[in-house]
């Protein structure tokens, strides 16, 4: 194997996992200046996890379980950060 060959699926990981959390931060960020967004972001970080395992399935790599678990982990931190500051 080629160095060019092993050096594919560590991008395509990073990829995949810096484009899912950058839009967990782009919808979270927008969700925080309505009024009541923990809603709507609860909402999308549902939509986003599912996405993921779906795709996880279909292509049949581990990098979307991960990125799953991780948009789940983060977007339920943040979800419990938007509770905590309306009370």
């Amino acid at each position: 194997m080629t160095e060019e060959n092993t050096k594919k699926p560590q991008n395509y990981n990073a990829y995949v996992l810096g484009i899912n959390i950058g839009v967990l931060a782009i919808y979270t960020i927008i969700s925080k200046a309505i009024n009541g967004g923990f809603i709507i972001d609860a909402f999308f970080i549902a939509i986003q996890f599912f996405a993921c395992v779906i795709i996880a399935i279909t292509e049949k790599k581990w990098v979307w379980i991960l990125t799953a678990f991780l948009i789940l982990l983060i977007g339920f931190s943040t979800c419990v950060n938007f509770l905590d500051m309306q009370m």
